[in-house]
């Protein structure tokens, strides 16, 4: 499939694949300098798999708060956070990004969950005054990620843009356009994903890429997207993890759930985890020997024994080898543990090793 990327603003020339029944970029031409780029200087990748859940009215926080694991009350505009939205049992429905808005409340959600989190909402909303709104077909998402990638935006905004943690945001003007900034820490690298007007993704896109290259930087595909993220130990909803996990098991209790904040749908069993017990299996990185990538679902092994199976793998350039995401049980997921797994009807050795796969990198 070689085509032009549907973003014009990016001009090169798109070998395209499928994410999420989303048609993406996979890379443009040589994915290992596309990595490179993310790692080393910026890229700007197109983010079409997300999207945008808008939640107004005057219950809106009260009524968010109720449903999702992490704390709404404490948001001011401009302030964000991450968080899960569980089934009664605990399991995870979806993650999303919640960010406080004047008079609203925007949440950035992943196309594998986005249309079960908004009708699980809504489902909700009985005497509340709060509406959900889908308004992802009214934006445009890149990200532009990498060590200079304030830079880029710095060039294309007029000035730098705000210091801004995890999950935060701020308005800037690109192109003439309102661009929605946002944090974004999720590949180990600086970055920031931007939403702005579909009717402005020409203009923001091209600029963007330009300031971007002028850095030695480049639009970059989903390849070297989903290759800094499994090195960050990142895990993807869809993926990684599920309707059938719990937040616990991927890893979530520290970047998406408030033990203090009280109670919520699912509250009771992630509680419990948390304070009196433990999961059976847990998201895990593994180092595998050999040159095969070990396709998503394969098994993993103790002896006989099947303990686990992969949830994403890639070739890490930082470790020169395969490194895969494996929800695993807890009696195999101790560091330094050796286990196989099956990949091209062989098996390979793999050790299990702490996350991340490669340290972080700083802003320039």
């Amino acid at each position: 499939m070689e085509r032009r990327s549907r973003l014009a603003g990016l001009p090169e020339a798109a070998v395209f694949t499928e994410v999420a029944g989303v048609r993406l970029p996979e890379h443009f031409g040589d994915p290992a300098a596309e990595y490179r780029a993310l790692r080393e200087a910026a890229g700007v990748l197109d983010r079409a798999t997300a999207g945008l859940l808008r939640m107004t009215g005057a219950d809106r926080v009260r009524f968010l708060n109720g449903m999702i694991t992490n704390d709404v009350k404490a948001l001011t505009p401009g302030a964000g956070l991450y968080a899960a939205l569980c089934s009664p049992q605990g399991k995870v429905l979806g993650d999303l990004r919640v960010l406080a808005v004047e008079e609203a409340l925007l949440l950035l959600c992943e196309a594998a969950c986005r249309a079960r989190v908004a009708q699980t909402l809504d489902r909700f909303i009985i005497a509340d005054d709060a509406k959900v709104t889908d308004a992802s077909g009214e934006i445009t998402v890149l990200g532009c990620y990498g060590p200079k990638a304030a830079e880029a935006l710095a060039r294309v905004a007029g000035s730098p843009p705000p210091e801004l943690p995890p999950h935060h945001h701020a308005e800037v003007r690109v192109a003439g356009a309102a661009v929605r900034v946002v944090a974004t820490p999720f590949l180990g690298v600086p970055g920031f994903d931007l939403f702005f007007p579909v009717e402005a993704a020409t203009a923001v896109a091209r600029d963007l890429l330009k300031a971007t290259k002028a850095l030695g930087g480049r639009a970059v595909g989903h390849a070297a997207f989903e290759t800094v993220r499994v090195e960050a130990g990142t895990p993807w909803y869809g993926l990684d993890f599920d309707e059938n996990n719990l937040p616990q098991e991927a890893g979530l209790e520290t970047t998406a759930i408030s033990f203090s904040k009280g109670c919520y749908i699912g509250q009771e069993t992630v509680a419990r985890i948390h304070f009196r017990g433990h999961v059976n299996r847990r998201l895990t990185g593994l180092a595998v020997q050999g040159e095969v990538l070990p396709a998503r679902g394969s098994r993993v092994l103790k002896g006989e024994a099947e303990v686990g199976r992969v949830t994403s793998a890639v070739r890490s350039p930082a470790r020169g080898a395969p490194v895969a995401l494996a929800m695993l049980r807890r009696e195999a997921g101790e560091p330094g543990t050796s286990l196989k797994v099956e990949a091209a009807g062989t098996r390979f050795d793999a050790e299990v090793i702490p996350l991340p796969f490669a340290p972080p990198v700083p802003a320039a």
